[in-house]
């Protein structure tokens, strides 16, 4: 129980240090998902990238790529939440071995904060796939060097 408190209050100060300092905001991490559709259950196993912009209204991208037995999938979203959950569409493109490709699109709604739950809907030409998983990210913070309200002193040589 003690382990638990500790690991909840790191994350706490984490979250707290990313969106306090920056509003930029970048993460990564490994995927799972049972994918249903076509009359089987099928996992994939996949990593992630997003941006986040918390500027004012909270977007983000996200790019990934996901592997299944004889499958391969490259995703984009445009993504949109409130810091805990959210939803995100985009398109995919899935290769097949021994046969063409299909694109597609694809959505999403999820639940987070470092390890989350993910409900993903994909629409393709013939069967589509609904496949529930897990993830697990870990959050960056990136440098905006414009926090301080356009007052910038980073070296600007004025030679009058």
């Amino acid at each position: 129980m003690k382990v638990l408190q500790v690991k909840l209050i790191i994350t706490i100060i984490l979250f707290w240090g990313t969106f306090a300092f920056s509003q930029d905001i970048f993460s990564i991490g490994p995927m799972y998902h049972l994918n249903i559709g076509d009359k089987s259950v099928k996992s994939s196993f996949g990593i992630e990238v997003a941006y986040w912009n918390m500027d004012n209204f909270p977007y983000s991208v996200d790019l990934g790529i996901d592997f299944q037995k004889g499958k391969c999938r490259i995703y984009t979203e445009a993504q949109t939440g409130v810091g805990f959950a959210g939803v995100s569409i985009g398109p995919v493109v899935e290769f097949k071995k021994n046969a063409h490709m299909q694109i597609g699109l694809q959505t999403s709604a999820w639940a987070n904060y470092i390890l989350g739950l993910d409900f993903r809907y994909r629409f393709f030409k013939g069967p589509d796939y609904i496949a529930p998983g897990v993830y697990l990210k870990y959050p960056w913070v990136v440098s905006n060097e414009n926090t301080n309200n356009g007052n910038s002193n980073h070296n600007d040589f004025d030679w009058d």
